[in-house]
């Protein structure tokens, strides 16, 4: 077997030409960054905190709230409110997310003048997609009626308890105010618009417990429309809690009364000490509506526990007006109504406290990279057993810095790693430095890290190719609006191929040769977008590889079109989608398409078709038989390389054949759908039957 050329075991260099593309591209991040913070502070420079105004303003509020209680025409009130409840795991990086627990809940809701409260859980049912013994507490499963009073308390005390409301007596002494805006508010418990003062809260010591974020105030009346806020880090009793997102919106009901109308709550938790990308995620959404004004309720009806729950049978025939999974869209969780959603009160509430850090957790924390479990420990033919770990670093809100490193047994050589990141949330810029990192061949990863770890060490069967890389990167992504996100990126990278680590290692084993790569030095820059409805995705790149001989000029187009049906009622599940992808110039063979076997074309051997154009089509059905321990599934793929010029160098048997692989076949969801059984058998000239263990590919980041 004949090694590649252009390996070169020299030193790293950099022709000028890529030189200047590295800081034409890192100068043109920084200045972006530089303007956007100019921006910001020319903006806040244009503001004046706590004048006279806006501190009478926060007054005549003060007032308002209090004098509700002594308003002689509002004496009674019942409502009905409807709400879900939502527990999912997340990944902050991405908003991946994965449904754990769902509850509908209905409640009767009670108020007397002077300040009487009751509700009465009438309704209540829930569905689990995990299993899990969470348990809520009683007040993330009602509605807030009186704004929390003066003294904000959530999670039975347990979560935050007793942060100073921003009208409450005396708040000036805790808190900043600045009237950020007058705005027109559309109310859809009466149809009306009004216009309200938005006034921006801060606390004056960002070290103590307090509130952040915007209070909307009728100009008319002076009365409280909505709240959207969170809290500061040491608001959180709960060493697990990152931040608590609050948004509570009142209707105007007779055309007087601010009552409440709408309610939102995230709660997100994570490990202290451990920067996991993953975190455990409770949201809630309510509906007040149906209100009566001023019947008469006995007083005797208040007497007691403030909330009551009809018997369990009661709860569970109640007859809702919807579905368990009315607001879970095909994409995910949805069902938070604008406005605002979570991540805006978490961008104003950065944005105000100028940013200072805000999660509840620890600025340093131990730190593993997607995906997380392989990073830390993971075992293929080209690292042998590798060892990691890493620290991340909260220098801000906005601001982070990243370190990773480890160590390959097999290669005796260690990885690292380093990312400093602007922005939490979009838009966000972050400039990578890394040495020998690992990166598999396109177009689609073929299984879990863990499994394959565990493939490679018992059964000598490696689905990875890897290329180890050094250098630098820089990405800028923003995100236009919903599941919407456009990035740019810049790599100036050396690539070393794995090649002359495995080749002579592998002879006495069964595992399969390592795909070699052209090995010099890569320039390029790529801008990618993804939109929703269904999903879809695009990417072009532009860029080169220098070797030590010769320089490969390219350029790429990709993207993805995908539709996913859930009926979640019926357990049933349709995904269908179609990718593509073509390559023009002289691309390097880690730039090319693999295709066959596990992850594109089951039925065929792994990754024995190679192209610089690709297409493939996959679908799949699933449902319940047995929910939640058993589910079963069919499916099938098709797709085809086209070779316009043959990549050199090739592993004996890796074909460039053009001819269509077709695939079929059946399997089963064990425990939730968590653990997947499979059988394919592929259909075109060579194909075979294959037997695949794997996990559910929602859980791939996190493995």
């Amino acid at each position: 077997m004949s090694k590649p050329h252009g390996r070169g075991q020299g030193p790293v260099f950099i022709e000028g030409g890529a030189f200047h593309f590295l800081y034409r591209a890192t100068l043109g991040a920084f200045l972006l960054l530089a303007f956007s913070g100019l921006t910001s502070t020319i903006t806040a420079q244009g503001r004046t905190w706590n004048d006279p105004r806006v501190l009478g303003l926060i007054q005549e509020a003060r007032e308002v709230r209090q004098a509700v209680v002594q308003d002689s025409t509002l004496r009674t009130y019942s409502s009905e409110a409807r709400g879900y409840v939502y527990f999912y795991l997340d990944r902050r990086d991405t908003g991946e997310r994965i449904l754990v627990k769902t509850d509908q809940i209905a409640l009767d809701v009670f108020w007397k003048s002077p300040n009487r409260f009751k509700q009465r859980i009438v309704g209540m049912r829930d569905e689990k997609s995990l299993p899990t013994n969470i348990h809520y507490h009683l007040d993330h499963l009602v509605v807030v009626q009186d704004e929390f009073g003066d003294r904000i308390r959530i999670g039975d005390g347990d979560e935050v308890e007793a942060v100073i409301h921003p009208v409450a007596p005396g708040s000036e002494s805790t808190y900043d105010f600045l009237l950020a805006d007058s705005v027109t508010l559309h109310l859809p418990a009466s149809g009306d618009t009004v216009r309200v003062y938005e006034v921006q809260v801060r606390p004056k010591d960002f070290e103590a417990q307090g509130f952040i974020g915007s209070v909307f105030i009728d100009r008319d009346t002076r009365s409280i429309a909505r709240m959207n806020f969170t809290f500061t880090p040491s608001s959180y009793v709960d060493d697990y809690l990152a931040h608590i997102s609050i948004s509570l919106e009142n209707g105007l009901w007779e055309g007087r009364y601010w009552l409440p109308y709408r309610q939102q709550l995230e709660i997100r938790r994570e490990v202290p000490y451990l920067d996991f990308p993953a975190g455990s995620v409770i949201r809630g959404s309510f509906e007040v509506r149906n209100y009566q004004i001023n019947d008469p309720i006995p007083d005797s009806f208040f007497m007691g526990p403030t909330i009551t729950a009809a018997p369990v049978a009661a709860r569970l025939a109640f007859p809702f007006e919807e579905g368990l999974h009315a607001q879970l869209g095909e994409e995910g969780l949805q069902g938070f109504k604008p406005p605002p959603t979570m991540d805006e009160i978490r961008s104003l509430a950065i944005s105000i406290a100028r940013d200072q850090y805000l999660d509840g957790l620890g600025r340093t924390r131990f730190f593993l990279p997607s995906p997380a479990v392989s990073s830390g420990l993971r075992f293929n033919r080209a690292e042998g057993l590798f060892l990691g770990a890493g620290i991340s670093h909260s220098l801000s809100a906005s601001v982070g810095l990243v370190g990773y490193g480890g160590f390959s047994i097999g290669r005796e050589r260690p990885t690292l790693e380093g990312t400093l990141r602007f922005g939490r949330q979009s838009p966000y810029t972050s400039v990578d430095l890394f040495l020998n990192r690992p990166r598999d061949l396109t177009p689609t990863p073929a299984i879990s890290g863990v499994l394959n770890t565990f493939s490679a060490a018992t059964l000598q069967n490696d689905y990875s190719d890897l290329l180890f890389a050094s250098g630098v990167r820089v990405g800028h992504t923003r995100s236009p609006g919903p599941e919407r996100e456009l990035s740019l990126e810049a790599r100036l990278e050396r690539h070393r191929s794995a090649w002359d680590v495995v080749s002579s290692d592998i002879e006495d084993t069964d595992f399969r040769p390592v795909i070699p790569v052209e090995e010099g030095t890569w320039t390029s820059l790529a801008a990618t977008g993804s939109f929703p409805g269904p999903w879809a995705g695009v990417r072009i790149e532009a860029g080169a590889l220098a070797g030590r001989h010769e320089e490969r000029d390219f350029g790429a187009l990709d993207g993805s079109v995908s539709y996913e049906g859930r009926w979640l009622d019926r357990g049933t599940n349709l995904r269908a989608s179609i990718r593509g992808g073509s390559l023009v110039g002289e691309a390097p063979i880690q730039a090319h398409y693999f295709l066959g076997g596990r992850g594109t074309v089951p039925g065929f051997p792994f990754r024995s078709r190679v192209g610089d154009a690709f297409w493939l089509l996959r679908t799949e059905g699933s449902t319940d038989v047995l929910p939640p321990f058993l589910r079963v599934r069919a499916f099938g793929s098709a797709g085809a390389v086209r070779s316009f010029s043959t990549p050199d160098p090739l592993v004996p048997g890796l074909g460039t054949d053009s001819t269509p692989l077709v695939s079929v076949g059946v399997g089963l969801g064990l425990g939730w759908d968590v653990l997947r059984l499979d059988l394919a058998r592929g259909l075109s000239d060579g194909g075979d039957w294959e037997l695949m263990l794997s996990v559910n590919r929602s859980f791939w980041p996190w493995l």
